[in-house]
């Protein structure tokens, strides 16, 4: 379950009370989670089994209602069950960024991130991005959403070139390396791919932030 965290986050791990919570709105009145859930997620932790599939499709569900708010604690989650339930081995290699992936899902999460990050310096203080509108469909059907954001993508980079040289320079680059490893933009993800998609995206928003405390 260890994956790359914001550097406000002061828990080291988390506990079952705190995964659960990952599965709930927290602005709900009602943050109770699936009847049985915490049992079987315990079950699961003491034996070493499967985790309930509830459990990924929930936060997978929250995902989606908040518009792609990944938490630390979703990203460990949905990494956690795609190495012990579907046997993703390659996992254990996706604690941070995975520069070398070559996993379509994950390449195109990262995409997105990039995407996002292009419109939010193109216009600061943007208070809706892509990530409002597109970030669900993006991730469920890409071939119907990857075609709109890059040309939104283009006008975007047509102001940084007046505003900020480097940063189109610097954004050029990045997406020239993302696109050597992608062959298309397929119509579906499945929802194991769904999850590669999310972590992703966390990662590559998580290196940008990185980047900006090295500053």
């Amino acid at each position: 379950m260890s994956v790359i965290k914001p550097a406000w986050e002061n828990r080291e791990r988390m506990g079952i009370r705190d995964m659960l919570a990952e599965t709930v709105n927290q602005n709900s009145k009602d943050k109770s989670p699936v009847p049985n859930m915490a049992a079987l997620v315990l079950q699961a932790i003491l034996s070493g089994t499967v985790y309930p599939a509830s459990l990924y499709t929930d936060v997978l569900i929250r995902i989606r209602a908040e518009q792609g708010s990944v938490s630390w604690g979703r990203a460990g989650i949905i990494k956690a069950y795609l190495i012990r339930n579907t046997n993703w081995k390659e996992g254990e290699n996706y604690m941070g960024l995975n520069k070398e992936s070559r996993d379509t899902a994950y390449v195109l999460g990262r995409l997105f991130s990039v995407l996002e990050s292009i419109q939010m310096d193109a216009n600061p203080g943007i208070k809706a991005t892509i990530r409002d509108r597109y970030f669900n469909s993006a991730c469920a059907t890409p071939a119907s959403i990857f075609p709109i954001l890059i040309k939104l993508k283009n006008s975007h980079m047509k102001k940084l070139e007046r505003d900020k040289g480097g940063a189109k320079v610097y954004y050029e680059k990045l997406l020239t390396e993302l696109a050597e490893k992608l062959d298309e933009f397929p119509k579906r993800l499945s929802l194991e791919e769904q999850g590669k998609f999310i972590l992703g995206y966390y990662h590559q928003v998580q290196k940008k932030y990185e980047k900006k405390e090295e500053k």
